[in-house]
């Protein structure tokens, strides 16, 4: 029993949630070695087998079985398809312009910006490699030679690839 908590103590178990602050699975690597779950009256319940502790706090529970909690993963807001011209964006555009001698898509990040970015995916030479960008500045692509825009990251990757000899 004293050999069995010595190990405990020297393991660290990870507990992942399963319900958001009321159930998680423990584990030691990738086996499952036990749950925990809230208690309604108040506390935890720590189940192991033929075991069950209860403690009052979560705190409690972690430092007397050496537990580290996993964070839940963050729900992800759903991403908003913004666009200039049917080029993708990366924000919302305004003042939204077509450069038609230089074929560009351009926009500001707000009404009163006096910096334009150019929607799409490109590829920019940047100290003779050629590099991805999303949405750069114009300023850039006035600076360095560059390749684009491009609708996707498929068509980009492809470029890259041909422009870096691959």
């Amino acid at each position: 029993m004293i050999l069995t908590r010595m190990m405990d103590i020297m393991t660290e178990l990870k507990a992942r949630p399963v319900v958001k602050n009321k159930f998680w699975i423990v584990e030691d690597g990738d086996q499952k070695v036990a749950t925990i779950q809230a208690v309604e009256e108040g506390g935890y319940v720590y189940v192991q087998n033929e075991l069950r502790k209860k403690f009052t706090t979560i705190k409690l529970l972690s430092k007397e079985y050496n537990i580290v909690f996993d964070k839940p993963p963050r729900a992800k807001k759903p991403v908003e398809a913004y666009e200039v011209y049917g080029w993708p964006t990366e924000t919302k555009p305004h003042n939204p312009l077509y450069d038609v001698s230089k074929r560009l898509p351009i926009y500001t990040k707000d009404d009163k910006s006096k910096s334009y970015y150019c929607a799409g995916y490109y590829i920019v030479k940047l100290s003779s490699v050629w590099s991805r960008a999303y949405c750069p500045k114009m300023i850039t692509l006035q600076r360095y030679e560059f390749a684009g825009p491009f609708h996707t990251i498929e068509q980009q990757t492809e470029q890259l690839g041909i422009a870096n000899g691959n």
